[in-house]
């Protein structure tokens, strides 16, 4: 096997470590998030109805956006292992890698738009907490 054949089928895999770091710092979001809602329900306390719409919101969210980072690990590993199989075939196997680099891009892409409306929607929601507390709120969060 030349070394271009070996690239074609490992270079994918560099995007891993990038892609493992985005979930795991929106799996601790997203378990911060759920415990906060927890501590809600446990405590009983009352929130406004826009309160816990935007956090409805923000589950959604990290749901969406953690399906699409391990759909972008998928897509990086399907490709490589596609690409390994018909590497005799160059052609084919970069056409091959290409596509399922282009889904893993397109996919991790959506996800990080989705993380940072996410951001958007929890800056709202401390400020709104700031507000409803009787402490000052800015916002220009």
């Amino acid at each position: 096997m030349a070394l271009t054949e070996i690239t074609i089928i490992l270079a994918p895999l560099s995007f891993l470590p990038g892609i493992g770091l985005l979930i795991l710092s929106t799996s601790r979001r997203y378990i911060e998030l759920i415990r906060q809602l927890q501590h809600i329900m446990d405590t009983k306390q009352k929130h406004s109805t826009d309160f816990m719409l935007l956090q409805r919101k923000r589950l959604w969210m990290f749901k969406w956006a953690m399906s699409l980072l391990y759909l972008c690990v998928g897509f990086v590993l399907i490709g490589s292992l596609a690409a390994g199989f018909s590497i005799h075939q160059q052609k084919f196997s970069l056409i091959i890698l290409y596509t399922f680099l282009i889904l893993a891009v397109f996919s991790a892409t959506t996800a990080i738009i989705i993380l940072i409306k996410e951001s958007f929607v929890s800056a709202s929601l401390i400020n709104e907490q700031l507000n409803r507390d009787g402490k000052p709120g800015t916002d220009n969060f």
